[in-house]
């Protein structure tokens, strides 16, 4: 969220008009959306699979190798900060990192099944 962004949020709080703020944060969020998607089409080609390559090798670190919690992902895998939480959330990684952790806990709990019925 760029200052002034920041500055107009601050105001409408001041203010306490709530869906004006909830719609300068939406706006913020598209914002930051476009952005990247305009940094995604400027990259090369060959950039675009090292990014690729980078961001998947990471998750598969964190999310299948390490079994790490959501934030263990985000600030230890990634380094990122705590501002990298909602950008996260926001460009669906939470369902990522959930949808792995789901089907992971459901295969053990299906091969506990399957160990104490062959008891």
């Amino acid at each position: 969220m760029s200052e002034e962004e920041k500055k107009k949020v601050a105001r409408l709080m001041e203010s306490m008009d709530c869906m004006e703020m909830y719609n300068a944060i939406e706006e913020g969020q598209k914002k930051y959306d476009n952005d990247a998607d305009e940094y995604w089409d400027k990259l090369s080609y060959e950039d675009k699979l090292k990014a690729f390559y980078s961001v998947c090798k990471r998750i598969h670190k964190g999310d299948i190798k390490d079994r790490g919690s959501y934030r263990y992902v985000l600030y230890q895998v990634f380094g990122f900060d705590a501002d990298a939480y909602t950008i996260a959330m926001r460009c669906g990684y939470d369902e990522i990192h959930n949808s792995i952790v789901v089907k992971d806990e459901l295969k053990k709990v299906q091969k506990e099944n399957q160990d104490s019925e062959q008891v």
